[in-house]
């Protein structure tokens, strides 16, 4: 089982989805774990029965499994004990969170791949910087020498070359390791329409999505699995392809 953190302010929900999905096509099973202080996932996931009024549930959208609710992995562990089900059978977990308790909770620090989600919005930069810094204090504090291991997930729409530095600058004093060279893309209005009309499709749906942002999904499940691009690219073909025939 691998973990895989996404830290960062801003909203990263749908774009963890269609990275799971992939994960999913790829025949590794994968739970998305919604760590976030809006759960965002509780209100746009259709559930069963009375299993939105639960605090903590797990509900399968669209072939892949959401976790709501949990505030650790042992908890999630023993959700699944109760159902007869083994939470060792993951292959992966995705963690998305915008908060310390749950970076220390989840153990982000020692994921085996982290990426640091922002836009270039200040606050959004700012913000999660707070969240690294924390992160990196708890590395150091189990390894003096340690550095934060990750990789820059950056939305954006209109950026100039001060904007694209202001990461480094806020972050330059902690000891971070960037692994990859920065996963860049527009977020335009036409990928939001995508987004929001998934939602009310109940589908996980990445055909109308622009091509700068099927990369980055490629990319990062790239990074994920090591998987070569090329052949990564061939499984959201095939992923557009059954939604097409797909009620």
């Amino acid at each position: 089982m691998k973990c895989i953190g996404f830290v960062g302010n801003m909203d990263k929900t749908e774009l963890i989805m269609y990275i799971a999905k992939m994960l999913d096509s790829l025949g590794k099973k994968t739970v998305y774990i919604d760590a976030t202080t809006t759960q965002k996932t509780r209100y746009i996931i259709p559930t069963i029965g009375d299993l939105s009024e639960q605090n903590q549930y797990v509900v399968q959208h669209d072939g892949v499994e959401f976790a709501v609710g949990f505030t650790n992995m042992l908890e999630l562990k023993k959700y699944f004990l109760s159902k007869g089900e083994d939470f060792t059978e993951f292959e992966y977990v995705l963690v998305d969170t915008d908060t310390d308790d749950m970076c220390e909770e989840y153990d982000l620090k020692s994921a085996n791949e982290l990426f640091f989600v922002s836009s270039y919005d200040k606050y959004h930069i700012t913000k999660g910087v707070e969240l690294l810094k924390y992160m990196c204090a708890m590395k150091r504090k189990a390894d003096p020498e340690a550095q934060l291991v990750l990789t820059k997930l950056l939305y954006y729409s209109d950026v100039n070359t001060a904007d694209s530095k202001y990461i480094d600058i806020l972050s330059e004093n902690l000891p971070l390791l960037w692994k990859h060279d920065p996963i860049s893309f527009p977020y335009d209005q036409g990928d939001l329409s995508v987004n929001i009309q998934n939602q009310y499709n109940s589908k996980i749906d990445v055909r109308q999505l622009t091509p700068a942002y099927k990369d980055a999904i490629v990319t990062a499940t790239s990074i994920i699995t090591g998987s070569e691009k090329s052949d990564l690219k061939k499984v959201l073909k095939n992923i557009e392809k059954i939604a097409k025939f797909s009620r």
